[in-house]
């Protein structure tokens, strides 16, 4: 065999090194310590530090941690950029899903490539913060206990260089769903409504896992909430303890290499083996059983409705990075082929904070959410209120003709296909009326709310539980803008209709 000359030699070390380190970049590990770099999210490891061991031997990773630090990164990239505006004189952040600023003020696009912000961009949202934070302290100082929670005392978002939780796929957005995956979506159970959905409420097979206080489930467990992020990492020999304040869980891992439970054993969360990769923690779960969202509304930017379902063959897989005294490095990846057409990883980092004020969760199943919705939802099913009327709106020449006739939108939701039909009436003086004609999910029959146009761009809420606003721009033969409540906003396109006969 001829020895390998030195141009081909190179020419394979270099590809060696590229997909070394695209391998770094695809999951975290004990190499991406050192200086800043996109690998370990511009968190330094000192030069010379030594990772720390348990007095049985293994590497330790204890610590008292907030996952709140990213809770105001939005899980897929842009998903907190969307907007609903009122049109021009009404109130700023009126009505659910309004946004504070009028349209002459709309900030620049979000841009869909950009997985970091600068160091100039950090460094002024960090100025921000500790403005923030400053505030939140001086009402506690006061006594103003509602206002001081309200503005970040004890769950504040730290803001991070990356721009969203999602690293795989590379364009941030969650993979779709396989057809079983939102047939299943369809069906599942939740007190979210949907853009044009009116929900029913029966019992507590109405609500999801979480409505019900029993669990999140998995991966939403371990993803950075809108509030009670207290999450606790403790070790024994052979085992790994995540303590998460949340519904008061506690996932149990051993370390020690003893077999996974035999396939046909369930559970919410699973079951976890752990071991140890140098001192990275590796953590593989499987078995789970099928019933939570795998995502859950209080992740900022995830799908909208609340049915984000799994199946039995679900895989998760964790890793735990220390990367200095202060700051661990935490990894999520999601495979389920019967659900997803694609695995998905989240990755995001948390501090160690021995003072972080661990609030207690009051969730139980005696709680009387469940009870009062389903009451008051039987009550209203059978004493129907009528929609009061929507004066004719005044529109400039041709935008009747424009707007007359039945239109259809679907927004962009990863995990369901809701189609939102509408109906526009041209009136005998020029004027136009409105409607919700209903969804795929069912018929609504409905004038649209607050419903005008002013400059071209239309405006109405829909007129269902948990109601949406709009805010888009009419053009030829579409309405381009976006929907958004109390979940965040989501874009849509309405494009007419042709006549039918």
């Amino acid at each position: 065999m001829r020895p390998i000359n030195n141009k081909l030699r190179t020419a394979l070390f270099g590809a060696g090194a590229l997909l070394a380190a695209a391998a770094a970049q695809a999951q975290i590990n004990d190499r991406i310590r050192g200086a800043p770099s996109e690998a370990n999210h511009f968190i330094e490891t000192p030069r010379g530090w030594q990772h720390p061991k348990t007095p049985w031997g293994e590497p330790d990773i204890q610590a008292k941690l907030n996952m709140m630090q990213a809770a105001g990164v939005p899980l897929e990239r842009c998903a907190n950029s969307y907007r609903a505006y009122g049109p021009p004189g009404s109130a700023p952040g009126a009505g659910p899903g309004a946004a504070t600023a009028p349209p002459a003020q709309l900030p620049p696009p979000c841009d869909m490539n950009k997985k970091w912000l600068t160091e100039e961009e950090y460094a002024q949202r960090m100025e921000a913060l500790r403005t923030r934070i400053d505030a939140s302290r001086q009402f506690a100082e006061q006594g103003n206990l509602g206002r001081a929670m309200m503005t970040g005392l004890t769950d504040p978002a730290i803001p991070q260089r990356q721009t969203n939780l999602i690293v795989d796929p590379p364009n941030g957005l969650l993979p779709a769903l396989t057809p079983e995956g939102k047939r299943r979506a369809m069906t599942a159970k939740s007190d979210w409504a949907l853009p044009g959905e009116t929900i029913a409420f029966d019992g507590p097979q109405s609500f999801d896992s979480w409505d019900r206080c029993v669990t999140r489930g998995l991966p939403s467990s371990m993803m950075p909430y809108r509030y009670n992020g207290g999450f606790s990492i403790r070790q024994a020999p052979g085992y790994v303890i995540f303590d998460l304040e949340m519904i008061h869980e506690a996932r149990v891992i051993p370390t020690d290499g003893r077999p996974p439970l035999p396939s046909q054993i369930k559970q919410w969360l699973g079951d976890s083996r752990g071991h140890w990769e140098g001192n990275t923690l590796v953590i593989e779960t499987t078995n789970f059983q099928e019933g939570a969202p795998i995502i859950n509304l209080a992740v900022v930017g995830s799908p909208p409705g609340n049915r984000f379902p799994y199946s039995d063959q679900m895989k998760i897989t964790e890793r735990v990075v220390r990367l200095n005294d202060q700051t661990w490095l935490y990894e999520i990846k999601t495979e389920d082929p019967v659900i997803l057409t694609a695995p998905f990883t989240v990755r995001y980092p948390m501090n160690h904070d021995e003072s972080y004020w661990w609030s207690e969760y009051a969730c139980h199943e005696d709680n009387t959410i469940v009870r009062n919705y389903t009451t008051t939802s039987r009550h209203e099913r059978a004493n129907p209120t009528p929609e009061p009327p929507q004066p004719p709106v005044q529109v400039g020449p041709g935008v009747a003709d424009s707007l007359a006739g039945r239109w259809v939108g679907r927004p962009r939701i990863a995990t369901i296909d809701v189609d939102i039909e509408l109906e526009f009436t041209k009136n005998a003086d020029g004027t136009v009326n409105g409607k919700l004609i209903g969804t795929n999910l069912g018929r609504i029959d409905r004038t649209l709310r607050g419903f005008t146009v002013a400059d071209n761009t239309v405006y109405f809420t829909l007129p269902n539980v948990d109601p949406w606003r709009f805010s888009g721009e009419l053009g030829d033969g579409t309405i381009t803008g976006v929907v958004a409540s109390a979940q965040g906003g989501v874009p849509v396109t309405f494009r007419k209709q042709q006549n039918r006969r």
